[in-house]
């Protein structure tokens, strides 16, 4: 037998092979989402929807989604990153059941190490992932043939612009004096 006869698969070993890793994957994740939303998620201390996770995966796309308009390396950009996270969290918070296990589902996909890697690209976890490695995935969802990705790249970038700019110091960015009285009519 030689080296090509014996790396070369018939048609059927590769349908096989591809059945067993479909299977593998649909069970491991599944189980996962179905454990994760069989019981009340669990928020994280001090806030009322995002669990730990999810604040990883915020912290990590804020400076990507905003941009230039923050800066890491100012004094109050802890503080900021907390603020904008509040205010997700109140946006999440305040929407019905059926949109929040939306919300949750998407969040659940993205920490998943397995799942996180297959759609994001991302392996190692938020708070490891380069500035690099999270505008790629942006980038990939939201030119992605695939309706859910778009329509989750929408959520998140939304979601964490609109909690940016309802903020007081986001206000010479919008134009609008009044959008941070607003938000918090909206959403208190």
């Amino acid at each position: 037998m030689s080296t090509y006869q014996a790396h070369t698969l018939s048609r059927r070993t590769f349908l096989r092979l591809g059945t067993w890793g479909t299977l593998a994957i649909a069970t491991t994740s599944g189980a996962a989402l179905t454990a994760c939303s069989s019981a009340p998620p669990r928020a994280s201390k001090g806030f009322s929807f995002l669990r730990d996770g999810d604040l990883s995966l915020f912290s990590a796309l804020i400076p990507v989604v905003l941009g230039d308009m923050i800066h890491s390396q100012s004094h109050n950009y802890q503080a900021l990153v907390v603020n904008i996270l509040k205010n997700i969290d109140g946006a999440c918070a305040n929407l019905g059941s059926k949109a929040q296990t939306e919300i949750y589902k998407l969040l659940d996909l993205l920490d998943g190490k397995i799942t996180r890697w297959l759609t994001t690209g991302v392996y190692a976890g938020w708070p490891q992932a380069t500035p690099e490695q999270v505008k790629h995935f942006l980038m990939r969802w939201e030119s992605s043939s695939i309706s859910p990705f778009n329509a989750g790249y929408r959520v998140l970038s939304k979601l964490v612009a609109v909690s940016y700019f309802s903020l007081p110091e986001a206000q010479q960015y919008t134009g609008y004096t009044h959008l941070a009285s607003m938000y918090q009519a909206v959403n208190s």
